[in-house]
């Protein structure tokens, strides 16, 4: 017996060495293998369990402009002539990915997840490079674990690109750092700073920053001259890569635009006197995605009183935000307190859906993303990642490049709004300082420096009650209300009416004020041919809430259905009161006035509604049509 215990533990010992000296000779590149397979399984388990459910085969907000976007790109007919409203790299990548998987959303998702589980190998090598390897093992996995990361690989954004094409970008310039003397390692960073600009221009503040890291680190080495010669490449490179979409813009609409238009709507949105530093709306805008795009072009125009180039209707809003903010300095001092504690707090705030909901639809999310006694994990992350970051001052020239990226992301960040999706660029760089805080606190422990564990505690705790405090003000009723909703308009897109009603149902039961709730219930019940049904629901939804827009125009569609062309029209006029710079509110109050006979005035209407909306080929239409049957004098 004694013989075969001594047999199996001399067997054991040679395993054990055989599988130590195999991991050390192949550790290089055994350990990004693994690291990429945890990730990668995750990732595709994830998918596989989501899309059993119809949020995920139904496209919403951005995800629904982008794919629209990108079937544009695909067509005969290409992009309209207009200068790019975002940034453009997203939806043409999106069109070559929908070419290449002939139209298959499973397929692009699959795809976009076998990019991002490169992510953590880009984390590991910025660990070995900045720390140490067990700090990159650490933080490499994870980031492979992380749900936000996990969510948004799947998801038809730019939120996942962009955080890789970031990383690659200060890999290069890490790069750069090494082998200062070598020009084409520059070129390379220009080259990755204006594609990732392309896809985010905000990154493009960065470049003034790098002036920095030029003077302190690499000037030292070089010498003023070839320093300077080396910032201006980087700027020169990705200022060409840059140029074919301004070049692009201005063709196509006389318009000198540099890559979007948008930033001057998204500016005063985030700076406004009722801007609320997360939400994407402006209260007396329509809060849809079409609807204040819409409005924030005709409420430009209307107030200089001419038609507008985009960029003109971006200046607009960049002059109207910097104007409130001149009268009112404390407030937007206060407004930029509170971002930056929106960007410390960990839960997970929404941009186009509750990020929470994927823990209904995936097993996998249950553990790794909660709200219960704390914002796990970005709760713990922020406090951690703020106590590494300090404790990694130390050494602030080994860090720096680091340190002026996420500088760079957090201006742009309190200059307009914080969101979840918008924080994820830096989320790489906080694993890493996390890691190393939580290291550099054992290392307190075990060489019993009392002073800086209580220091480090300190600052821990106060960051932890700062991170997992309700920020929002949220209503768990109206978070449970709108994530039914949701799921209710993915069955309904689907055509599978008995399912979506039951879950507007229970929106409502959660918050009887989702004024969009009783609104896709009125639908269901037209579908039904159910008329008189419907309208009880629109009216409901007006009663509810009396801003949401397509209550007033399903009502009025169901008054002139059933043969009450006067009940459309004050229907119609009173949305009118509410929404007087949507041009279809006007376009269908020019219709239901005529279907009241009441020529005079749909006249009127329909040229108010071509007004506010020269394209409104409909508008044009019916107005031609009553003109030419107009009786002459």
């Amino acid at each position: 017996m004694g013989c075969q215990l001594k047999t199996i533990r001399y067997h054991k010992r040679m395993i054990d060495d055989t599988v130590n000296t195999f991991w050390t000779r192949h550790r290089a590149w055994l350990a990004p293998l693994l690291i990429f397979a945890l990730a990668l399984t995750v990732r595709v388990v994830y998918l596989s369990q989501i899309y059993s459910s119809p949020t995920s085969r139904q496209p919403i907000m951005d995800e629904k402009y982008h794919l629209h976007l990108a079937q544009q790109i695909n067509s005969p007919e290409g992009l309209p002539h207009e200068p790019f409203y975002r940034a453009p790299l997203y939806p043409h990548v999106l069109a070559l990915l929908l070419g290449i998987t002939n139209d298959s959303h499973y397929a692009v998702r699959l795809l976009q997840i076998i990019l991002g589980s490169l992510l953590p190998l880009f984390v590991y090598l910025f660990g070995l490079r900045l720390f140490n390897r067990r700090i990159a093992y650490w933080a490499a996995a994870v980031t492979a674990l992380w749900p936000t990361f996990i969510y948004y690989d799947s998801a038809l954004l730019i939120t996942s690109m962009m955080t890789l094409l970031t990383c690659l970008l200060v890999l290069q310039l890490y790069r750069c750092d090494e082998r200062p003397q070598k020009l084409l390692g520059f070129v390379l960073a220009g080259i990755f700073l204006g594609v990732t600009g392309l896809a985010r221009p905000n990154i493009l503040l960065l470049g003034p920053l790098l002036a920095i890291w030029i003077w302190w680190i690499l000037k030292p080495q070089l010498g003023t001259k070839p320093a300077l010669v080396r910032f201006f490449l980087i700027g020169a490179c990705a200022f060409l890569v840059v140029l074919p979409v301004t070049v692009r813009n201005y063709i196509v609409a006389d318009d000198p635009v540099l890559i979007a238009w948008q930033g001057g709507f998204n500016f005063f949105i985030g700076n406004n006197q009722q801007a609320s530093g997360w939400s994407a709306t402006i209260p007396g805008i329509d809060p849809t995605w079409e609807g204040g795009y819409k409005e924030a072009i005709v409420m430009a125009e209307q107030t200089e009183g001419r038609t507008l180039k985009r960029s003109e209707v971006s200046d607009f809003w960049y002059s109207a935000a910097w104007q409130e903010i001149k009268n009112h300095p404390s407030t937007f001092a206060g407004l930029l307190l509170r971002k930056l504690r929106l960007f410390l707090n960990g839960y997970e705030i929404p941009n186009n859906q509750n990020i929470y909901l994927a823990r209904q639809l995936s097993p996998v999310m249950q553990p790794l993303l909660f709200t219960k006694s704390v914002y796990f994990p970005y709760g713990l992350l922020a406090p951690l990642a703020a106590v590494g970051l300090v404790l990694s001052l130390a050494h602030w020239r080994r860090f720096l490049l680091v340190y002026l990226v996420i500088s760079a992301y957090l201006a742009t960040l309190l200059l307009f709004f914080v969101c979840a999706r918008f924080r994820q660029p830096m989320l790489p760089f906080m694993i890493l300082f996390a890691v190393y805080g939580v290291s550099r606190i054992i290392e307190f422990i075990r060489k019993r420096q009392g002073k800086n564990l209580a220091l480090a505690f300190f600052m821990l705790a106060l960051l932890l009650i700062e991170s997992n405090h309700d920020a929002l003000g949220l209503d768990v009723n109206r978070i449970a209300a709108e994530d039914h909703y949701v799921i209710g308009n993915a069955y309904l897109a689907e055509n599978n009416l008995a399912a979506a009603e039951l879950k507007y149902k229970q929106a409502l039961a959660a918050d009887s004020t989702l004024a969009a709730a009783h609104n896709n219930l009125g639908l269901i019940s037209t579908r039904r041919n159910k008329i008189r049904e419907a309208n009880m629901h629109f009216y409901r939804g007006v009663k509810a809430d009396p801003t949401y827009l397509d209550n007033y125009l399903n009502m009025a569609t169901g008054y002139l259905e059933t043969g009450q062309p006067l009940e459309a029209v004050n229907t119609l006029k009173y949305a009118a009161m509410r929404h007087p710079l949507n041009d279809m509110v006007h376009f269908k109050l020019g219709g239901a006035l005529a279907e009241a006979g009441l020529i005079d005035e749909a006249v009127q209407s329909l040229r108010q509604s071509l007004e506010l909306n020269p394209g409104n080929v409909d508008a044009r239409e019916a107005l031609k049509q009553m003109q030419d049957h107009a009786p002459t004098p």
